[in-house]
This record gives structure tokens, C-alpha cells and sequence, in this order.
């Protein structure tokens, strides 16, 4: 009896069969110019099997994640139970928030697409620092470092990510390929959604770390079409250059429509 094979699934098994290609692109770099910003940008095509890359050596190097965790958190959170569902309501405990938009009642969906700290900050509490260091093992998500607290080792604490492994995790997670169940994938999948269009969706998250040497501002994420990952991006810089969140997206948005993905 022949065994069916996912047409997806064929064309990363095919994909793997040889090396990727690599792809230096430092015409990239006026994009951040433009902006009055330096990064880097990553850039991985499936169907091609190839990266294209702006500065190489800082895409390789580790930064906090900062908010770019709330995907993990998120996945983490909805396995263990931490998070009951799309449904659940996280209450705002009424004090002063530094962002307006983070003091009212969140559920998923919202507290992913406004970032809302706190309320991530209680999943990781829910969570525990054991199962949390056994689900970054699985997930074998950056250093896997948990110094610094259960609330904060993602944003000022030991927890450090590349540009590259960004894009590796995203990939993971696009693909199917992280331990965890369909409903966690597909609650998490929804709750990046950043912008559709006919026959297209943009999902991703951005993410910004301060007051430390490896301060940092993301942008990662990745585009479907026809419901199928066709590339996936990780974008950061330094923060103390000014740069606003809207700045950030600018620059991933003029380098994935140059690059044909948009």
C-alpha cells in the first residue's frame, strides 16, 4: 500500500536533501539607512531553499528576545494550561501601566497584538520555572538561559536568540515541526496575524529590549501564500538609535516586497 505524503511535507524533505544557499544582500543596508538605522535582516525562502542575509555576523549573534517570547510563552502557556483558551480574560489589576493600551482586561488574541507585558508576565508565572527550562529544552529556543527570574528572564535577564535561530523557531513552528498539539499551533498561528490579503497572510511580532548592552528592537515573522510558509524573516537593531516600531516594519516591509515576497 503506498503511503500518501503531504505535499508540504515533500517539499522540505525535498528542500533537505541539499545544502542552503547562503546569500549576502548589502544593498539591504539603505533600507535601515533610510530610517537612520544599521541591523540586520533574514530572509529564509523554502521553495528556494535559500537565505539572503544583511550583515551575516549580527544575524548570527545573540539579543534578548524580548517580546518576540510572547510566541513561545504563548505555545508554552496554552500546553501546560497555562492559558485555558482564546477565551480566557486576563484581568488588569487597575494600577498605571507605561501603555495605555495594556491597562484593560486582555484574552489572547488582544494581548499578543498590543504585547501586553504583564499579562505574559503572569502566563510565565502560571507556567513555573521547571516546566518552563524543560519546554525551552524541547523547544530548543536560543540559549535556553532562564537567569534573571520566571517574569523578566526574557526581557532583562540571561535569555539571548539570533536573527537566524528567529527564523529557525518560526520555521518550526509554520512547518509543524515543534512538540506541540494542533490546538496550540493554531491558536498561536491566529494571534500573529498581522495583515491579510487575497490568497496571502503576513503574521509575526515585534519585540524591544532597553538599558542593556544587547538592547534590542524585532521584528520577526513570516508570509503565506495559498497557505503555505513562503518566507520567513527576522529583522533587529539597536534601539538607542531612535528608530520608532513603525520605523522597523518600514524596513521589513521595503525588503520583502524588493525581495518579491510582498
Amino acid at each position: 500500500m503506498k503511503r500518501y505524503v503531504p505535499p508540504l511535507f515533500s517539499l522540505f524533505v525535498a528542500a533537505a536533501a541539499h545544502a542552503a544557499e547562503w546569500v549576502e544582500v548589502p544593498a539591504w543596508r539603505r533600507h535601515f539607512a533610510a530610517r537612520r538605522l544599521t541591523g540586520t535582516f533574514v530572509l529564509f525562502e523554502p521553495y528556494e531553499n535559500r537565505w539572503r542575509v544583511l550583515d551575516l555576523a549580527r544575524a548570527k549573534r545573540g539579543y534578548l528576545p524580548a517580546s518576540t517570547f510572547k510566541i513561545a510563552n504563548a505555545l508554552i502557556g496554552i500546553e501546560t494550561g497555562a492559558i485555558a483558551g482564546e477565551d480566557e480574560v486576563f484581568r488588569w489589576d487597575g494600577t498605571a501601566k507605561p501603555v495605555d493600551a495594556w491597562e484593560a482586561d486582555h484574552t489572547l488574541a488582544s494581548g499578543m497584538r498590543e504585547s501586553v507585558v504583564w499579562m505574559f508576565q503572569e502566563v510565565a508565572r502560571r507556567i513555573g520555572k521547571a516546566r518552563m527550562r524543560e519546554w525551552l529544552d524541547r523547544f530548543d529556543y536560543g540559549n535556553r538561559d532562564l537567569a534573571g527570574g520566571i517574569d523578566q528572564f526574557w526581557l532583562r535577564g540571561a535569555l539571548r536568540i539570533s536573527a537566524v535561530q528567529q527564523v529557525e523557531f518560526l520555521r518550526k513552528l509554520a512547518e509543524g515541526r515543534l512538540p506541540v498539539g494542533p490546538r496550540a499551533r493554531r491558536l498561536v498561528r491566529d494571534a500573529l496575524v498581522v495583515e491579510r490579503g487575497e490568497g496571502w497572510v503576513l503574521r509575526g511580532k515585534t519585540g524591544t529590549a532597553r538599558g542593556d548592552a544587547d538592547a534590542v528592537a524585532w521584528w520577526v515573522g513570516w508570509v503565506e501564500r495559498d497557505g503555505r510558509p513562503a518566507a520567513y524573516f527576522a529583522l533587529n537593531h539597536a534601539p538607542g538609535e531612535g528608530g520608532s516600531r513603525q520605523d522597523r516594519l518600514a524596513v521589513a516591509r521595503a525588503i520583502l516586497r524588493e525581495a518579491g515576497v510582498l
